[in-house]
């Protein structure tokens, strides 16, 4: 039914209960679940012995080791087991993914979303009848939020979608701006499902990356990611979807509205005016900036409140 692809952080410390929480939740999500971990990580070899998924050490990455997203994106498409794939940050619960991509039609699209990320120590476990009630109360006591757009953590996807790929560097800051910049080029349908699909996001640090937080958003593999994305400014993101899945609907629904937006990136991305596309941006930024054109913002309980919904109309959160 459904191909999970992932390249973990190495398994210890804080991430090891991470990861196998997250890993354990993929394969909850329907009776037939195929997962393959990418890369030589520590301890990877003996997670999918004792998870029973798929590990591929052999594929092609950065001189320090990162996997490219094109590489693993290729082997799911030659290997992958099932059509609808989905890339994954490792350390992210998730709930709601295979029934949202079951919804699309569309021979060629990416299913992206906004995360929810946890406090320090935290998770839910979505096999527990009271999942909902608990990351209610979590929300209602700040440990839960909503991240901003500008981060992606899951990306859904049919087999074969990524042709041509340039070498984006997965875990590294701009990977998923560049990913979303090669649809926008490649006009391939973009479909927001924050209000469908409960991604979690589990605490963590940056003590696995040589370098700390400074490498992972301005070292080489991310400015390698910014140039694939056209620059560092050019932060595309979940609200320049445009579409929305929404009570198992998917409606046009452009930047969310803001059809300045969508007319930068029609200039940047599809008839490469990038120059005069970043005027555009400029003047868009300045009318928010004073009040003159709103952006529309997401708030957690309305998302909740509507996966929960999408859930239970699926029957159970995980298995359908």
């Amino acid at each position: 039914m459904i191909t999970f692809l992932a390249s973990p952080k190495p398994f210890k410390g804080i991430a090891l209960e991470n990861q196998y929480r997250a890993i354990r939740s993929w394969l909850n999500t329907a009776d037939n679940v195929e997962v393959i971990l990418f890369g030589d990580s520590f301890g990877i070899e003996e997670a999918g012995m004792n998870l029973g998924v798929k590990v591929v050490k052999e594929v092609t990455s950065t001189p320090s080791g990162i996997p490219y997203f094109g590489s693993i994106a290729l082997y799911a498409s030659e290997h992958g087991k099932y059509d609808l794939q989905v890339y994954l940050n490792c350390d992210i619960i998730v709930s709601g993914i295979l029934p949202a991509l079951r919804k699309i039609d569309f021979s060629q699209f990416l299913l992206i979303g906004q995360r929810i990320d946890l406090s320090e120590g935290l998770f839910v476990d979505f096999t527990k009848n009271n999942w909902s009630s608990t990351l209610r109360q979590l929300a209602e006591a700040g440990k839960a939020t909503l991240f901003p757009p500008s981060g992606i953590d899951y990306f859904g996807f049919r087999r074969g979608l990524w042709k041509d790929l340039p070498l984006v560097v997965i875990g590294r800051a701009g990977y998923d701006n560049a990913l979303l910049a090669y649809c926008l080029r490649h006009r391939i349908r973009i479909i927001d499902a924050t209000y469908s699909v409960i991604a979690l996001h589990q605490f963590h640090d940056y003590g696995h990356v040589r370098g700390g937080q400074q490498a992972v958003w301005l070292g080489e593999d991310a400015q390698n990611n910014y140039h694939q994305a056209g620059g560092t400014h050019s932060r595309t993101m979940v609200s320049d979807a445009s579409y929305v899945l929404k009570n198992n609907l998917i409606t046009l629904w452009q930047c969310r509205g803001n059809q300045l937006r969508r007319l930068e990136l029609i200039l940047r991305y599809e008839m490469g005016w990038n120059k005069t596309g970043l005027i555009l941006k400029m003047i868009w930024r300045g009318l928010h900036a004073i009040g003159l054109i709103q952006v529309s913002q997401l708030s957690l309980e309305d998302t909740l409140n509507s996966c929960i919904c999408a859930c239970e109309s699926n029957g159970n959160p995980l298995i359908t």
